[in-house]
């Protein structure tokens, strides 16, 4: 087709649309209304007259926008027949997916009511909502077929005809209340607009409310999927824009739906240690994390939290009120040849402490067993008494020193991550073997959905691997070791998942000594 041609023939198409939905419908809608008031003899409607043509003029004023960021972001016009080649998702669309048809439906409402025709106000604007719901349901088959996964993401987020209820703003709204306060510095090197990476170091839950104070605009926090398991959190935590992502496996999916909210101009934030710290200290940028940032064309711009630590420990099962600071680094061009170790410095250059403090007072202080399990002095395990901080073999005991340390009784003030390193570092004297509760995920590569129940039998492990019950896991087959919340051990070969979730004893310990078995019988992180 000569371009002369295909330009008459875009001109033909354009003509009969504007034809059919811009004057044949309005006006057919109209005078059907008008119809029905005379054959239904309705009287007409009183004293709504004003609010109808304000109706009319937000329904028209939609379609305007809505056809404007059309012609802008998606290079097209509204005609089905001549799609735009790129996918509108500003403006108007980042709340609903059409809002031409909305804007429409208001101002037909708005016109029955400005007219005081009762019959196009309460029969013939009512009727025509299921239809256009259903021609646009029809016309995203089409849309699927030509954007593909990228008009799925787009659809989890955005609503067909009426906003989703976002999470987001109610959560940042709280913050700005100081419901969780941080002091931020360096906010004003985030972007006002375009794709940026922010990525911080994670100690707590609540680390992703203190990110999002250093900007108004929104991000997009990737999150371990365990938080989409349960219906209800799910819900929760998609509306606030989480994507999921699978630790235990390729995060495929979180990986395109990253690179689509960056290319959509959008701020995404990342905590590259995997899982929140244990003990306070700064961990390792996970490699694959570090890969995958230093390959993106957009600002990495690194953020600092200082005393999240002290707001919830990991092992405490406990949130608190405490002063946090938030810096934002200068962007960051990660080093190809070492990005992890890259990230993990510029990350460590904005922290006031590392390893950070915590205080005791107000916490479970039996919870230290979790990380406590023997003496740090003798590594003794049976006659610690964590919760007191005294061992009664050797006679070693420590006190809070008000500084969020740990006073020795030779003077010595230590963070509890240098007071727990030789007990993290003793090797175990015998395999590992507790009561647990195991679970596994029903379908390793589909939808999220609950773990299904393996019951309560003995979790054992040891230098050979994992056993529970008729399981049997090789150290050498398993390919991730990491452990949810502060009580459950999760496992995942390139088969399946598991989850085990000890009665008594440590999560953590047990975590350790798979990881040295896996280590030693040459696995891979």
């Amino acid at each position: 087709m000569s371009p002369t041609t295909s330009a008459a023939r875009r001109l033909s198409l354009l003509a009969l649309y504007t034809l059919i939905f811009w004057l044949l419908l309005p006006g057919g809608l109209l005078a059907l209304g008008a119809w029905l008031d005379r054959f239904l003899g309705l009287p007409p409607l009183g004293g709504l007259a004003a609010p109808g043509w304000s109706l009319v003029a937000l329904g028209l004023g939609l379609m305007a926008w809505a056809m404007l960021g059309l012609w802008r972001e998606g290079r097209g016009l509204p005609v089905s027949a001549l799609p735009p080649p790129r996918l509108a998702r500003r403006g108007p669309y980042r709340l609903v997916r059409h809002p031409i048809y909305l804007g429409f439906q208001l101002a037909l409402l708005g016109a029955g009511l400005g007219l005081r025709s009762r019959a196009l106000a309460l029969i013939v604007a009512p009727a025509f909502l299921p239809l256009w719901l259903t021609y646009a349901g029809l016309e995203e088959r089409g849309l699927v077929r030509r954007f593909g996964s990228a008009y799925l993401s787009y659809r989890r987020r955005a609503g067909l005809a009426l906003p989703r209820l976002s999470t987001y703003r109610p959560i940042q709204a709280l913050c700005g209340l100081r419901a969780l306060p941080a002091h931020v510095e360096g906010g004003e090197r985030v972007p006002a607009e375009g794709g940026a990476v922010l990525v911080a170091n994670h100690a707590c839950y609540l680390d992703p409310a203190f990110v999002l104070q250093v900007t108004r605009r929104p991000i997009r926090f990737l999150a371990t999927a365990e938080m989409f398991r349960s219906p209800l959190r799910r819900w929760f935590f998609s509306r606030a824009g989480t994507i999921p992502l699978r630790r235990y496996r390729p995060g495929a999916a979180a990986c395109r739906e990253l690179l689509r909210s960056l290319e959509a101009g959008e701020l995404v934030g990342m905590f590259p240690e995997g899982e929140r710290c244990v003990l306070g200290a700064l961990q390792g940028v996970l490699p694959e994390a570090a890969r995958l940032l230093a390959r993106l064309p957009w600002p990495i711009l690194p953020v600092g939290i200082s005393g999240s630590y002290d707001c919830g420990p990991r092992w405490a099962d406990h949130l608190r009120r405490r002063p946090v600071r938030v810096r934002v680094g200068p962007p960051l061009v990660p080093d190809r040849a070492r990005p992890a170790e890259s990230l993990r410095a510029a990350l460590a250059a904005l922290l006031d402490d590392d390893p950070q403090p915590v205080h005791l007072d107000g916490l479970d202080a039996a919870r230290l067993d979790r990380v406590l399990w023997r003496c740090p002095a003798c590594l003794e395990e049976t006659p610690f008494a964590p919760a007191a901080l005294r061992c009664r073999a050797c006679g070693a005991r420590w006190a809070p020193d008000g500084a969020g340390g740990l006073r020795g009784a030779d003077g010595k003030c230590q963070r509890l991550a240098e007071l727990a390193r030789p007990v993290w570092q003793a090797p175990e004297r015998g395999p590992l073997r507790v009561l647990a509760r195991g679970a596994c995920e029903a379908e390793p590569s589909g939808p999220l959905r609950p773990l299904r129940p393996l019951g309560r039998d003995v979790l054992e492990v040891g230098p050979d691997g994992l056993a529970f019950g008729e399981l049997r896991l090789r150290a050498a087959v398993i390919r991730t070791i990491t452990t949810e919340r502060a009580d459950t051990l999760q496992v995942a070969t390139l088969e399946g998942m598991w989850q085990f979730r000890p009665e008594v004893g440590s999560a953590f310990r047990l975590q350790l000594e798979l990881e040295r078995a896996r280590a030693d019988a040459g696995g891979s992180a």
